[in-house]
Formats: structure tokens, C-alpha cells, sequence
């Protein structure tokens, strides 16, 4: 798999992808708070009393994903995007035959420039199955084994 791009770019649609969602999860929030506010103003009761406990939890949900979110984003800040490697370790961005990873927060699959790259933990399983290689190693997971071609 030719690297066609760099681990500037796809820390930057990283960044980007985490900043969106960030800022949907900030929106939603923000109705559910001014659903709670008009429930209080137009129900009383029983009725007054389930919604609002139901708007609570949501409200709550919300915010655990945003502080998961804001998380991942420091994370993904603290790398230095100068660094180089020559194994794979937490902040390199990996090119094997058959996929890209850039082992960074848990942010899942990104698009960059048209291309599907994993940015995964340092945690994740796939993660520790290739820490420490290096570029023409050959590392498996669930039962696929690929070669890293390059690192970042």
C-alpha cells in the first residue's frame, strides 16, 4: 500500500473528525437543555417528572460522550507529528499491505483523501500486536497476517 499521504494530513482529519464531533455532541446538548427548560415550563406531575428524568439521563449520556470525546482530542494533541519511528509505537502512522493505522486515540475509521485509515489506541489488541515491529515484519490478528510496508 503506497503512502500517498502523510501523517500530518491524518492527524489533521483526526483533529477535524473529533473537533465535529465535538461541536455536534455541544448542539445536541444544548437542545436537550432547552427541552428540560420548556418541559418545566408547560407539564406538571407524574408526566413532568418522567421527562424530565428522561432529559436528565440523555443530558448525561450526551456529556460522557463529550468528555470521551474531548479526551481522545488531548490525546491526540499530545503527539508530536515530528517524531519518527523506526518500530511501531503510540504517535506513528502505519502503512501495511492491506491497511493503514495510525495508532493514536480511539477515534475508529477516519477518510482521508479518500483513503480508510484505523486511528486506534495504542490499547487496542491490533495496536499490541504490531508494537515494537518494524517496517517488512509481519505481525497477525485474528487469524490475518499483513506486513507493515512503512511507518511514520
Amino acid at each position: 500500500m503506497a503512502s500517498s499521504i502523510s501523517k500530518a494530513e491524518v492527524h489533521k482529519g483526526c483533529k477535524d473528525h473529533l473537533l465535529q464531533k465535538i461541536d455536534d455532541l455541544k448542539k445536541e446538548l444544548e437542545a436537550v437543555k432547552e427541552s428540560a427548560i420548556a418541559e418545566t415550563k408547560s407539564s406538571m406531575g407524574d408526566k413532568y417528572e418522567t421527562g424530565r428524568e428522561m432529559m436528565m439521563q440523555e443530558g448525561n449520556r450526551l456529556g460522557q460522550h463529550l468528555d470521551l470525546f474531548i479526551s481522545q482530542l488531548a490525546t491526540l494533541e499530545s503527539i508530536d507529528l515530528d517524531k519518527r519511528f523506526c518500530e511501531v509505537n503510540h504517535g506513528c502512522l502505519v502503512f501495511t499491505d492491506k491497511s493503514i493505522f495510525f495508532i493514536s486515540s480511539a477515534i475508529g475509521q477516519v477518510s482521508i483523501d479518500g483513503k480508510q485509515v484505523f486511528a486506534i489506541s495504542g490499547e487496542a489488541p491490533i495496536a499490541k500486536s504490531m508494537k515494537g515491529k518494524k517496517e517488512g515484519e509481519p505481525f497477525s490478528f485474528n487469524g490475518i497476517t499483513q506486513i507493515i510496508k512503512k511507518i511514520e
